[in-house]
């Protein structure tokens, strides 16, 4: 393994992904609307407008044995504890049904840049070059890892920060709790994400390796949102919600599914295969 070699590669792939603003425009978009822009309304308007419906009993009946059924007593006391439909909207919204979402802009960013590994290589005629020179296929593939996970994991973070910041603003006087600052969400953002992103671009970067075109990386990679569908369904339903012990064991099966990935790669040395697979 050779550190400049790789470091070099995933400068040369981050310079290409922020060349292109159809690249990192839509990442960029995407955090945006779905980290920022959608719990910020929902915490703005749910505290100033009555956006549930509180004269509705049809409403509150279902919701109130929704809440006398939560898992979490702590949680269960707290919804309960808030003078409104609309503010027990909020919070719950924001503790529990903003993660998924999180984790969706992960899956998408990295998706983006990791499916383009290279497949883009091949639409810019630099994969013969790249695979012909005096570098080993262990070096390539992390060096396109690398590249991926940098960009990724930087907008999710900033993000998150920003999503922070107004969020509490916002909800603070009214709420007297941090949000976003307990166990779930520092699991979330320190364990789970940063594992779920690693495993999401190596993935894509070996489905990327053999596959022809941008499009049937991209669809490949996108069947990982599903996962993420389900979830917050789930998370609506209340079948079952992301605990902190939940999120330990999603991380730690994630831990062990990249170290699987990693060794796959590390064997992954056949450079004619890798080149036959990328030609017509």
């Amino acid at each position: 393994m050779n550190k400049n070699t790789i470091l070099t590669i995933a400068r040369k792939d981050m310079k290409a992904t922020f060349s292109s603003k159809k690249v990192w425009v839509p990442m960029i978009i995407v955090a945006l609307i779905i980290c920022i822009v959608v719990p910020t309304c929902i915490a703005y308007f749910g505290i100033h407008f009555d956006i549930v419906g509180t004269s509705s009993k049809d409403i509150e009946k279902p919701i109130n044995a929704f809440i006398k059924g939560f898992p979490s007593v702590d949680m269960r006391n707290t919804l309960a504890a808030l003078p409104s439909l609309s503010y027990k909207f909020v919070y719950f919204f924001l503790t529990f049904m903003m993660i998924p979402f999180f984790l969706m802009v992960a899956i998408i960013n990295s998706m983006v840049t990791s499916s383009n590994s290279f497949v883009g290589e091949k639409e810019r005629n630099t994969l013969e070059t790249l695979l012909f020179a005096p570098i080993s296929i262990t070096d390539l593939f992390l060096g396109k890892v690398l590249a991926s996970l940098i960009p990724t994991l930087g907008i999710s973070f900033a993000a998150f920060i920003v999503s922070f910041i107004i969020v509490n603003v916002i909800t603070y006087p009214y709420f007297e709790v941090i949000l976003y600052f307990n166990s779930t969400w520092m699991i979330l953002m320190f364990w789970v994400i940063p594992l779920l992103v690693m495993f999401n671009i190596i993935l894509n970067v070996l489905i990327s390796a053999k596959v022809k075109t941008f499009q049937e990386a991209q669809q490949f990679g996108g069947l990982l949102v599903l996962p993420i569908v389900g979830i917050i369904i789930s998370q609506a339903s209340g079948l079952f919600f992301l605990s902190p012990f939940i999120l330990f064991l999603i991380g730690a099966g994630l831990l062990i599914a990249n170290l699987f990935l990693i060794k796959l790669v590390t064997k992954f040395n056949n450079r004619n295969t890798l080149f036959q697979s990328q030609i017509h």
